[in-house]
């Protein structure tokens, strides 16, 4: 009796086990351990399909003595002539002499390396134009432009991201392998969306910096617009881990900024009052 008492516990034991869903030890040598994964599997949240959760930045990235990454980004370009001007100057054309302009002034300054996302008359897309900037570890981004906003518009403006584009930053981090510089892989998904905010806030503010700094350096040299910080959801400025503006150097419908955008020497006062700005920034860090 005793025995059949014993029988029936064991098949109560091993059928709870089953049911646990136990997985039989491996052979191991002694002193062999089983290493268990450090990261959780994705989830929906912030990345699809198999992309993993964004990681911590491996120490040592960047360097301390490697020189400040500007990446400059001239709008538009190839088949996308971008405004057209009332003389018919085309936005692509003012953009990229100016950024060109831009480069070479920084790099004649010896304390950048500066990378351009395009350096011909060539189009670049967006996304690309974010991947040249995070692969080349940018310290700050700056896309140029020259828009169309009727006759009476005139003058620089700078944009920075706006609040309502939050949605969309957080699309791209879902949609692509962002290198943040926090480390989602073991907190629940309430928790990332908090570090994400933060680390995006810090990358935010950064960039309000910047365009105040800019802002004040191009006051009294060149025409500012009104409200001349403004908050946009170009897509340029949406990566969450690189400070980014837009500069508007003015505006092809107003026929002024056309013929001034036209002259060196008018690009010239904007691009130094760009590099003494970056200067300034670059001091603060």
């Amino acid at each position: 009796m005793y025995r059949l008492i014993l029988i029936s516990f064991a098949m109560v034991l091993f059928g709870a086990l089953d049911a646990w869903g136990a997985v039989p030890v491996p052979n191991l040598k002694p002193g062999t351990e089983i290493a268990s994964p450090s990261v959780r599997a994705p989830g929906a949240r912030y990345f699809q399909a198999e992309i993993p959760y964004p990681v911590l930045k491996p120490a040592g990235s960047s360097l301390q003595h490697q020189k400040p990454v500007i990446v400059i980004d001239p709008g538009h370009g190839g088949t996308d002539p971008g405004a057209i001007g009332v003389r018919g100057t085309h936005e692509k054309t003012i953009t990229t002499k100016a950024a060109n302009e831009l480069a070479n002034r920084l790099r004649k300054s010896g304390r950048y390396k500066v990378i351009l996302t395009r350096t011909d008359d060539s189009y670049v897309d967006h996304d690309d134009r974010l991947r040249i900037a995070r692969k080349g570890q940018a310290d700050l981004f700056i896309s140029i432009h020259a828009d169309s906003a009727g006759k009476s518009a005139k003058g620089a403006t700078v944009y920075t991201l706006a609040d309502r584009a939050k949605g969309r930053q957080k699309r791209i981090v879902n949609n692509q392998n962002w290198i943040l510089d926090v480390d989602l892989s073991a907190q629940s998904d309430p928790v990332g969306d908090i570090l994400v905010d933060l680390a995006t806030r810090k990358t935010e503010s950064q960039s309000d910096a910047f365009a105040e700094i800019l802002l004040n350096e191009l006051s009294g040299k060149v025409d500012l617009i009104g409200n001349s910080h403004r908050r946009a959801g170009y897509y340029v400025l949406l990566a969450p881990d690189v400070p980014a503006i837009l500069l508007e150097l003015g505006y092809l419908s107003n026929s002024e900024d056309e013929r001034r955008l036209q002259t060196k020497a008018y690009r010239d006062k904007i691009t130094s009052s760009v590099e003494r700005a970056i200067d300034i920034y670059m001091s603060q860090r």
